[in-house]
């Protein structure tokens, strides 16, 4: 199938994420493009003078979505058909847990499809030893899910697992 490989940038993923995207991943898929918004996490919260929150999720809005349809925009004006193809599993939230596998969506006035919405991690990383490419660091360093670095919805473990590991992203 034809089709362009995205990466949404919010400018708050771990360093070996950025790695793995530029070099095994490329290297084994193709060109990955990388969309930001104009601005990043750490200045967007500095703005709002407070974090995201479950309740107040404005960074996915505006550090993801609102880039994304501005990009899937101008395909569509360009005389591009689009679907977007999002990675995520329903084993990362109770909110992804509720999606399904195909809707239509009026913010991006396209099909969105979630083939991986029903994988859990060990199908994420059985498709990896398949293909030949080893799986994102944080996946082998016990992460279940990758994102933002911290994410809003961490769980403690999670958390916990960011501090041994990256423990200035905490400070």
């Amino acid at each position: 199938i034809e089709h362009r490989r995205v990466f949404m940038d919010t400018g708050w993923e771990h360093p070996s994420t950025y790695e793995y995207l530029r070099g095994p991943l490329a290297e084994k898929i193709g060109p990955i493009e990388e969309i930001r918004a104009e601005t990043n996490m750490e200045a967007l919260i500095r703005s709002k003078a407070m974090f995201p929150s479950r309740v107040r999720r404005y960074c996915t809005q505006i550090l993801k979505i609102y880039p994304m349809q501005a990009y899937i925009s101008r395909l569509v004006d360009e005389g591009n058909d689009c679907v977007n193809a999002v990675g995520i599993r329903s084993a990362e939230g109770a909110d992804r847990a509720k999606l399904g596998e195909w809707d239509w969506s009026d913010g991006f006035d396209c099909e969105v499809w979630r083939p991986l919405i029903r994988w859990t991690l060990d199908d994420v990383i059985a498709i990896h030893h398949r293909n030949g490419v080893k799986p994102n660091p944080l996946y082998l360093a016990c992460a279940r899910r990758l994102g933002c670095w911290p994410c809003i919805n961490a769980s403690k473990a999670e958390i916990r697992l960011i501090a041994d590991l990256d423990p200035q992203m905490i400070n």
